[in-house]
């Protein structure tokens, strides 16, 4: 994998992960109610769920490399115009909710069931499946070991992951009582205009 690959790479996994999704809005409710150190299982299980996700998506993408070069290149333009709409509809979409209202719960915390629960978060999100099936093709050169850019693309998605949600649970344990669901829309606005512009770099370079 090129250098100039990676760097796109790295940038789009960063916004992707810092749009306040499903395993962002676990993240950060986790945390407000029980604090940064139990956010932790949940945080592992998030991982655990991405990665078996993207594991699978990349098996299938492998076979397709190997199998069809035609449709192969027209699903990495199709990733193009998702990323660019996955901007456009950060600008116009509704924010998730945000859980304030249980800051520390007493409800008694099983560390067991809050890792299998986000696990299956993000294994059985259909939206993040899709996004993977047509974002992974982007950076993946037919001609380049599979394994090895396969396994550059999970260790990158899954370490940009980890200290996004790191960071959404450190500003949720402290200062979770500032965070208001109206304000994520900015955070929104601004992830949507980098993947918009991330995805029309990608698009120049086929």
């Amino acid at each position: 994998m090129s250098l100039d690959t990676w760097i796109n790479l790295l940038i789009a996994s960063f916004f992707i992960s810092l749009s306040p999704g499903a395993g962002a809005i676990t993240t950060i409710n986790q945390s407000i109610r029980y604090g940064f150190k139990k956010s932790m299982y949940s945080i592992m299980g998030l991982q655990v769920g991405y990665g078996v996700q993207i594991v699978l998506v990349s098996i299938g993408i492998g076979l397709l490399v190997t199998s069809n070069e035609l449709l192969f290149v027209s699903i990495k333009w199709l990733g193009v115009a998702y990323l660019v709409a996955l901007g456009v509809q950060q600008w116009t979409s509704k924010s998730e909710h945000v859980d304030l209202a249980h800051n520390q719960s007493t409800k008694k915390f099983t560390a067991y069931s809050h890792f299998l629960k986000a696990g299956f978060i993000n294994l059985l999100n259909l939206k993040a499946t899709v996004l993977l099936i047509v974002f992974i093709p982007l950076f993946i050169q037919p001609e380049l070991d599979q394994i090895n850019q396969v396994s550059i693309i999970l260790v990158t998605l899954l370490m940009v992951d980890v200290v996004i949600m790191l960071g959404y649970a450190t500003l949720a344990s402290y200062v979770g009582k500032w965070i208001e669901n109206d304000k994520i829309k900015y955070l929104n606005r601004t992830t949507g205009t980098v993947l918009i512009l991330v995805g029309i770099s990608i698009g120049y370079q086929l």
